[in-house]
């Protein structure tokens, strides 16, 4: 699958402000300075909490609520540290914090700043992994959400099956397949995680795709740890090719049953590995 074919698939704050001070700029267009909303959008943090904390808890809040929207530009740090009443490394370390959130860019040089980003799917996917992996998260718990949403995915997807689909789906089984063929495991190939990613983009659930592109990622993580032999990419390839197949011929409750069987054939041959056999 080319590059080009891979995207398509993948895209279906030292002082508070006095009273008669007049209002400081908040925001800033990040392509244009001095425009955008007016006003005091942040309060000073209170000294008895975190500060970090409430800087990034307020900024936060602002963009889930739509007052910072991507593209935007925060005020300056001045205007920041005055509206927050902080001091310029505690402003410094909450933007930094929002950074690796993934939910600001700090431009760097004349002009920049820090400017709200959206997050990306890769940005999502590795904050919910970092905290799970504290959770003691087994895995049979993602094999249990797996049963209970991609079988349902896989009948959707057959019940409103296109050429289209079929293609790409074929395109993905097709690079699957090469690999097999050239001795090459499955065992976290992009195009494996796709397989299941682009059946749950289909139906146009934005939180499903996002828990199954999350949920497929980190299963593929731990097979990678596990080494599964060759054997087990032939048996996860013919189970792709019947759930396929099924959906190819618009029928539901054959891709249901295909899907369900796969997870489990994949969960039943991880416990194995895990006794010794593999």
């Amino acid at each position: 699958m080319t590059k080009t074919e891979d995207n398509d698939l993948t895209d279906k704050a030292t002082k508070p402000n006095k009273a008669k001070r007049p209002d400081i700029k908040l925001l800033k267009s990040a392509s244009a300075k001095g425009s955008g909303s007016t006003g005091k959008l942040f309060k000073p943090a209170a000294k008895k909490e975190k500060i970090p904390t409430i800087i990034i808890r307020q900024i936060r809040s602002a963009i889930l609520q739509g007052k910072l929207k991507p593209g935007q530009a925060l005020a300056n740090e001045k205007e920041l540290i005055e509206q927050f009443d902080v001091s310029k490394h505690t402003l410094r370390e909450a933007l930094r914090t929002l950074e690796g959130m993934g939910l600001l860019t700090i431009k760097r040089g004349a002009g920049g700043g820090p400017v709200i980003s959206e997050i990306g799917i890769d940005t999502a996917r590795d904050n919910f992994a970092s905290f799970l992996f504290f959770q003691n998260v087994a895995r049979t718990d993602i094999s249990e959400l797996r049963k209970l949403a991609e079988p349902y995915i896989a009948r959707w997807v057959a019940e409103n099956v296109t050429p289209e689909m079929v293609g790409d789906l074929e395109k993905i089984q097709g690079e699957c397949r090469t690999l097999v063929e050239q001795g090459k495991s499955l065992v976290g190939a992009e195009a494996e995680i796709m397989f299941h990613v682009y059946l749950a983009r289909q139906t146009n659930n934005r939180i499903l795709w996002i828990v199954m592109d999350f949920v497929n990622n980190m299963l593929a993580e731990i097979k990678m740890a596990m080494k599964p032999g060759q054997a087990f990419s032939e048996q996860v390839l013919a189970a792709h090719q019947e759930i396929l197949d099924a959906i190819k011929a618009g029928d539901p409750d054959r891709a249901e049953k295909a899907m369900y069987a796969h997870i489990c054939e994949v969960a039943d041959a991880l416990d194995l590995i895990d006794h010794g056999v593999n």
